[in-house]
């Protein structure tokens, strides 16, 4: 599993000399999502902001550092009415010079209004190059200039409705399944029996996974407990935070969950005994799916 921050990322482009001073109270909040899974598809993003062609910001935020995480928010002010905001931002893999994916977008500030600016990174765009003039947005060629009467006003909610990799508007109600894998995920029978494995640090485990659907893909708490019913013993529950693998059309799958299953009893007495697993997954929304299912531990 790898972990991914709970709190949802802010950037504030500061205004340079020249780009704001008295009077400039028009603001324009970029709204930033993707519908690839960060850490996964996309492992790092540069981003450089400009008001009337003046670099106001230039920054690259990483996922191995644990600063990227989407949907976010870059902020561009102050500026004048009439002042030209342009964002560029491209998406890179681990180790590799060519971004996956690139957008560029623009539009003008309106005094008096704080505009919140859409913007995608979408898998569509992968390997699509458009002319000069022209960016990538749902796989297509577009102008990146949008009329800022076309915007709506920032509201800080939007972020809780926004689409990710892993819950789109087509995703439903959230809804995990159990499953198992160390390295990938496999189906899991009511009842199946699961080896054990000694761990690096003592004790043993088996491994879990799950499928998700109506889940965000970054900062979800995951809870696993366990009961043996024989034994009337409880495991202790474990939370970590964690990030999902987008695995198809509106699904994800996280594996590779390893679960100790002789916490505070002797390994050889949990050996062929049935065991109740509980898992619970929540996301930054507070966002809920559970699952529950009986597993056997090897004899």
């Amino acid at each position: 599993m790898r972990p991914t921050p709970h709190v949802l990322l802010a950037l504030l482009a500061l205004g340079s000399p020249g780009c704001g001073g008295e009077g400039a109270d028009a603001l324009v909040v970029v709204g930033l999502t993707t519908d690839m899974a960060i850490g996964f598809e996309i492992d790092a993003i540069e981003s450089t902001t400009k008001v009337d062609g003046v670099i106001t910001r230039a920054e690259r935020l990483s996922y191995g550092s644990s600063g990227l995480s989407l949907p976010a928010e870059i902020e561009i002010a102050p500026a004048q009415d009439g002042a030209k905001v342009e964002l560029s931002v491209a998406a890179f893999r681990d180790g590799e010079a060519a971004p996956v994916v690139k957008r560029t977008v623009a539009t003008r500030a309106a005094g008096g209004r704080r505009l919140l600016l859409p913007v995608s990174l979408d898998a569509a765009c992968s390997g699509v190059a458009c002319a000069a003039g022209a960016t990538c947005a749902a796989g297509m060629c577009v102008d990146p200039f949008v009329d800022p009467s076309g915007l709506d006003d920032h509201d800080p909610t939007w972020i809780a409705s926004a689409s990710d990799a892993c819950k789109t508007r087509s995703s439903g109600d959230p809804e995990i399944v159990m499953g198992q894998g160390e390295s990938a995920f496999a189906p899991l029978e009511e009842g199946e029996v699961l080896p054990i494995e000694a761990g690096l640090q003592g004790g043993h485990h088996v491994w879990l996974a799950l499928r998700v659907a109506g889940l965000r893909q970054m900062g979800l708490r995951l809870t696993v407990g366990g009961h043996f019913p024989e034994l009337a013993f409880e495991l202790v529950p474990f939370t970590a935070l964690v990030a999902l693998r987008r695995a198809g059309e509106g699904r994800c799958e996280i594996y590779g969950i390893r679960f100790r299953v002789d916490r505070g009893l002797p390994v050889e007495s949990v050996r062929g005994q049935a065991l109740d697993v509980e898992i619970t997954l929540e996301d930054p929304n507070g966002d809920i799916a559970t699952a529950a299912q009986r597993i056997v531990i090897a004899p």
